[in-house]
């Protein structure tokens, strides 16, 4: 560890920072680190050195990035006990954070700060030296307004009220976000708090009013009877909401939504439905709120933040941008996801039909998704359970054995007439197409006696039977078997398929952007060599496997592609039934 004369030294010389790395670097919270910083603290305070002017001209500094972040530690423990007049801390915390850039620890300086400002009155001290018109003192604003309150939770009311009222635009924002970090021990609080956000947000700038949105929201939570007067508010607010205040209320509802009260997610729901969607950053916390209140039991309210957005915007589909949504739906008990389904099928919104196609495509594993029906969601008209089959064997297709097993709890609840009709689509177009997997599956659950479905499957795999006995009488046709330049071309252009699809999956892939590629031309291993720490060669053999996928293809996209394609266009654009 270095003395005192050593630091002494490199202060001198103007070389603390690369001292701090040498000296601190593995012993931050060892004995060592401690009694560095104690020196260095010593020092300081005792005027043998400015320990902060190495922070102020941090900007200018030779050191690396990453040996910045080991000086920014070292300051961020030193802060709270240095003594330094308020400007002067201001000027060295601004450059260790400007230096910091956009890195996700760039608020750590800010941190300490605040633990600094709480004591004797440098608090009142930095809200008397900041402009409050300058954006960049904004975050000062608000970190004064929280070290004063741990003193004066009334004097820091007042002066963040004081500054809700001004003009100044940065200061305001701040003062209503922190705002929503004060404790408000009495009702008279409050009500000056709700007075007071009610004058500002009638002409507040965008960013502001994001901020008081979220504080009110955050005063709800702490005190559930400010409900009523949250829910006005963010009313009153909503037609004058832009990008920025969307923004603010999306990071409430991703963190604290769970902690709402639901009329209070339903105001802010609204909000967020004006969403510009080009702006990702938004979407995903959007989606990330949605995932969280699904995982709460929270999934009426889930669905009605996302759908309506994916019913307004055909990009979001895919569902690739709410994945996190996506996941948590299929997380849901099979009887809960088939609700969503078929809400979603019954809406007769085709985006929300693309959405199903996707949702039920992000299941893996190697079993296939089943869905169940309680008995309450069975409660359709047999106008709608028709619909509804249709629609369901339209989009889902592909997923054969997905769309099977809702359409056969359909038929469980349905009439002798609807039962058949419901019957023959299952039938034709599903089965027929799928005898492989699909069939399998069903041969399977007909094994049950106590499945009320055993009848209708064992009628279904006797008529696939049938039909498949038929197809083999006819044997071989010469004439229809393509030639070997057909079957040349066709495979050729399965291959560019195939590659293609897997270049598009590798752009996407986590480990080709983190490894290396390696083409062997013949041979059963592959051998690499690692360089240890110490020097050495390490070998490290890795012996190669064959490894297979197959997918069942629809057996009339072979013999009748462009009729199976109507019929199921045909299902997809169903809108009335005839039971």
């Amino acid at each position: 560890m270095a003395d005192k004369d050593d630091i002494i030294a490199h202060h001198a010389a103007g070389t603390l920072p690369e001292l701090f790395v040498e000296c601190m670097r593995r012993h931050r919270t060892d004995d060592i680190g401690m009694a560095f910083r104690a020196t260095l603290t010593a020092l300081h305070n005792e005027g043998m050195i400015d320990v902060l002017e190495a922070a102020r001209t941090i900007g200018i500094s030779p050191i690396n990035q990453h040996d910045f972040f080991t000086v920014m530690e070292v300051y961020c423990d030193l802060i709270p006990a240095i003594e330094a007049e308020v400007p002067t801390m201001l000027a060295a915390v601004k450059a260790l954070v400007a230096r910091a850039g956009n890195d996700m620890a760039s608020g750590m300086p800010n941190g300490a700060y605040r633990k600094w400002a709480e004591q004797c009155d440098r608090a009142r001290a930095t809200l008397a030296a900041i402009d409050p018109e300058e954006p960049e003192d904004a975050a000062y604003v608000f970190l004064g307004l929280q070290a004063l309150a741990k003193n004066d939770a009334d004097a820091a009311l007042n002066a963040a009220i004081a500054y809700l009222a001004g003009t100044a635009a940065p200061a305001r924002s701040a003062a209503a976000k922190a705002i929503g970090s004060i404790e408000l021990a009495t009702p008279e609080a409050r009500s000056r708090v709700t007075e007071a956000f009610a004058v500002a947000s009638a002409t507040a700038d965008d960013n502001s009013q994001g901020h008081i949105l979220t504080a009110i929201c955050e005063i709800a939570r702490a005190h559930p009877e400010m409900e009523a007067a949250a829910v006005a508010l963010i009313d009153a607010a909503a037609p004058m909401v832009g990008d920025l205040a969307i923004h603010q209320v999306s990071l409430e509802l991703m963190f604290h939504g769970e902690a709402l009260q639901p009329p209070i997610v339903a105001g802010l729901t609204a909000i967020l439905h004006k969403l510009a969607i080009g702006n990702r950053g938004t979407l995903e916390h959007i989606d990330a709120a949605g995932a969280k209140l699904v995982t709460h039991g929270r999934l009426d309210e889930a669905l009605a933040l996302i759908t309506p957005l994916i019913s307004e915007h055909e990009e979001l589909t895919s569902l690739e941008p709410l994945s996190g949504f996506s996941y948590a739906l299929l997380q849901l008990a099979p009887d809960q996801l088939a609700k969503v389904i078929m809400g979603w099928l019954l809406s007769l919104d085709p985006n929300l039909g693309h959405a199903t196609l996707s949702l039920v495509g992000d299941h893996h594993g190697d079993a296939p998704l089943v869905l169940r029906v309680s008995g309450p969601t069975l409660v359709l008209s047999d106008a709608d359970m028709i619909l509804l089959a249709h629609r369901v064997i339209g989009y889902l297709f592909i997923h054969a054995i997905t769309a099977a097993s809702l359409v056969l709890e359909l038929i469980r609840g349905a009439a002798d007439g609807p039962r058949q009709v419901m019957a023959d689509i299952l039938f034709d177009p599903l089965l027929i197409n799928y005898s492989g997997e699909l069939a399998g599956w069903l041969g399977e659950r007909s094994k049950d006696s106590a499945d009320p479905a055993q009848p209708l499957i064992m009628e279904l795999l006797a008529r696939l039977e049938a039909y498949i006995e038929g197809l083999r009488k006819a044997g071989q046709i010469k004439e229809l078997r393509p030639s070997e330049r057909e079957r040349l071309i066709e495979n050729q252009r399965q291959h560019e398929s195939m590659r293609q699809v897997q270049k598009q999956a590798e752009k996407k892939s986590v480990f080709m952007s983190i490894v290396s590629r390696s083409v062997l031309l013949y041979g059963n291993r592959s051998i690499s060599y690692f360089e240890e720490p110490n020097g050495n060669k390490r070998r490290n053999e890795m012996k190669l496997h064959s490894f297979s996928h197959s997918v069942e293809a629809p057996r009339l996209d072979i013999l009748e592609p462009f009729d199976l394609d109507y019929t199921l266009r045909i299902f997809r654009a169903m809108r009335i039934a005839k039971p």
